[in-house]
């Protein structure tokens, strides 16, 4: 097995950390998008929260389905689509955020 998949599977375990916290703190602003009724956003939190944690199970069953069958393409997938997730959060997060600051 190639030495770089080994670095790509471990930078894909701390790229889903990465993608986890700041889904959990991107949660309560996801829900401002929702409504402002503080019943409907507190249930929106937590879902978002219960969905985030499959979310997190999928992204890690793939990433070890890609480095322990050796398939570096679905690595290199997975990597993709963390890095996509986590710059789609940071700017939704950001633009609520900006948002309710005016």
């Amino acid at each position: 097995m190639d030495q770089h998949l080994t670095y790509i599977f471990a930078a894909n375990i701390f790229l889903t950390f990465i993608d986890a916290t700041v889904g959990y703190y991107a949660a309560p602003a996801v829900a401002l998008l929702v409504g402002t009724d503080e019943e409907e956003v507190g249930r929106t939190v937590l879902s978002v929260r219960r969905l985030l944690s499959w979310v997190v199970t999928l992204y890690m069953f793939f990433n070890c389905l890609a480095y322990f069958d050796n398939r570096e393409w679905l690595l290199y997938f997975t990597s993709a689509v963390l890095a996509v997730d986590i710059t789609a959060q940071l700017l939704l997060f950001r633009k609520v955020i900006g948002r309710r600051g005016r």
